[in-house]
């Protein structure tokens, strides 16, 4: 089961099926409703409605139907976020992140981060649609088991430990950032928006603003402890370990049989 950007269930569709009947028929009757408000230079697909909010930023729903047709997401950065960001910077990085995430072909990891820049100077990044719900939701609606939630904990840990090994900081680590997806064998955590607050820091020009190739100790740091408290929200009830103490990913991940 699936759920609609509009909240209602997708009951009984396909795990891609993005869209309830009701918004698939009112996309066909009424397309002016879900055109997108920003004008893009060159239209990374068609904008479908915001599906989330954040402190960078508004998440959309979008379908391109160009060579490979999917579901998308397309985040657009509001235009300024303490300060003005350098297209070129940011989008420059975006791409580093993106090349960095093509050589770990795994389950969990987007699989492409496309930059671009709207005519009135919005960055934005496309990325895969991963449907799902957040890791809390997940667990909390199921009521999983302790050795459930310590599977889901120890894919998470191993996940985030292999961006670091290869130098590539999150940026932005909360449950809400945890997509569990399924398939008839396993439950897995997805990670959404990888590198996009690096990638804000950087076009900002920031002190200690890097490319994601030179590394970022204090980055992985904040990642490391933003990930302890998630998986505290996860397992805290079910295990006496003391899960924001460790120093590095691949540490919380040695906690987990």
């Amino acid at each position: 089961m699936t759920v609609c950007s509009c909240g209602a269930e997708n009951v009984g569709q396909r795990a891609e099926a993005v869209l309830c009947p009701a918004c698939l028929i009112r996309m066909a009757l009424e397309p002016n409703v879900f055109e997108a408000v920003p004008a893009f230079a060159s239209e990374p697909a068609r904008l479908l409605g915001p599906v989330g909010r954040g402190p960078h930023g508004t998440v959309h729903l979008a379908y391109r139907p160009h060579d490979d047709p999917r579901f998308v997401t397309v985040k657009l950065i509001d235009a300024f976020i303490e300060a003005p960001i350098d297209a070129q910077r940011f989008c420059q990085h975006v791409r580093d992140t993106s090349r960095q995430l093509s050589a770990l072909p795994r389950a969990g990891l987007p699989e492409f981060l496309e930059p671009g820049v709207t005519t009135d100077g919005r960055v934005y990044v496309v990325g895969p649609y991963v449907p799902g719900a957040s890791i809390v939701d997940h667990v909390t609606t199921r009521r999983s088991s302790a050795a459930d939630r310590i599977k889901l904990a120890a894919r998470l840990c191993t996940l985030v430990a292999d961006l670091h090994r290869h130098g590539i900081v999150h940026g932005s680590l909360k449950s809400t950032n945890v997509i569990v997806t399924e398939s008839r064998t396993v439950s897995f955590p997805a990670l959404l928006d990888v590198g996009v607050v690096p990638a804000i820091t950087y076009g900002r020009g920031s002190v200690g603003g890097r490319g994601p190739e030179t590394g970022d100790r204090e980055g992985e740091g904040r990642d490391v402890r933003a990930l302890g408290e998630v998986l505290t929200e996860v397992v805290g009830e079910s295990t006496d370990l003391d899960l924001t103490g460790a120093r590095s990913a691949a540490a919380l991940a040695a906690m987990f049989p």
